[in-house]
């Protein structure tokens, strides 16, 4: 590869617009859904990803990818952009944020900058694996 390809190759990788998105962890698997900044949903002072975890399922589920179970008893997370703040927070179930190697292909498939990424846990991502009182019948 010549000089100015590799250049302009690491530019193009450079300007990847960062996305805020949904993402599920199914069987070790990750399925990542997302848009870029300029077509996410305004919520507040937060830019989100407008589709919901359950379309998301649904899809996935038709798509023979995932099992026929309720979207809520996989692991999964969202990220979102803070305009106020300018970063980005990725929250996710406790199952995915104990594995790096997931979080670090979340963000790595969403083109989230390491620098400007928290990362924590919220009550609305809670597998049964994770929190197993809070799913007792």
């Amino acid at each position: 590869m010549r000089r100015n390809d590799r250049e302009n190759t690491a530019k193009a990788v450079d300007e990847v617009e960062p996305k805020v998105g949904i993402f599920y962890s199914v069987n070790g698997r990750l399925f990542v859904e997302g848009s870029s900044l300029s077509e996410a949903e305004d919520y507040g002072e937060a830019k989100t990803h407008a589709r919901s975890h359950t379309d998301f399922w649904t899809d996935l589920v038709a798509r023979g990818q995932v099992p026929l179970d309720e979207y809520e008893l996989n692991p999964r997370g969202r990220v979102s952009y803070r305009c106020d703040t300018d970063r980005f927070l990725l929250l996710a179930d406790r199952c995915i944020l104990r594995d790096n190697a997931a979080v670090a292909e979340v963000m790595r498939r969403l083109h989230l900058p390491a620098d400007r990424t928290d990362t924590s846990t919220d009550f609305h991502y809670r597998c049964p694996k994770c929190h197993p009182s809070v799913w007792k019948e």
